[in-house]
């Protein structure tokens, strides 16, 4: 009798899943990137404040297979659209720069989908958090970090359900 309210004990304070109960699991992935055509809408006033942008990245493996693929092979396709929220001149250190984003990526097994409003552009790594997903990322949180411009890499830190 002792075992078994040990068991409950332990089953009610999280210790021990209970049976049928799911425990988070975190995957992270890094892909080298490659930036497509990128095309603007323009938004008055005039300057890039309230302008909107859509692009991709083609996401690649590096030198380690990853998600089914061999290294150096495409493994899927990030569609993003941003919309510049604040502007600086360059990346100083006081820069505020900002941007709202949305993307949506495909790779083998399903899709993640990252959003925010204002984040950091005035950095070399742009960092969004992720909202969802579906197939085997159905329920995922975590980030989507992107750095286009600097090592032009991208790594999702992925928790799911």
């Amino acid at each position: 009798m002792r075992a078994v309210l040990l068991v409950a004990a332990l089953v009610l304070t999280g210790a021990i899943p209970a049976a049928g109960a799911r425990t988070a699991r975190t995957l992270t992935f890094t892909f080298k990137t490659k930036q497509g055509p990128t095309t603007m809408q323009p938004h008055a006033p005039a300057g890039a404040v309230g302008d909107s942008f859509d692009s991709s990245l083609r996401l690649v493996n590096g030198a380690l297979p990853q998600l089914g693929r061999r290294a150096h092979a495409k493994v899927g396709m990030m569609q993003f659209t941003y919309t510049i929220r604040r502007q600086c001149t360059s990346f100083e250190q006081t820069c505020v720069a900002s941007a709202d984003f949305e993307t949506l990526t495909t790779l083998p097994g399903g899709t993640v989908t990252a959003a925010g409003k204002r984040i950091s552009i005035a950095r070399p790594t742009i960092v969004i958090p992720v909202v969802g997903g579906t197939g085997r990322y159905a329920g995922a949180h975590g980030t989507v970090t992107i750095s286009p411009m600097s090592t032009k890499l991208s790594t999702f830190h992925l928790v799911l359900p």
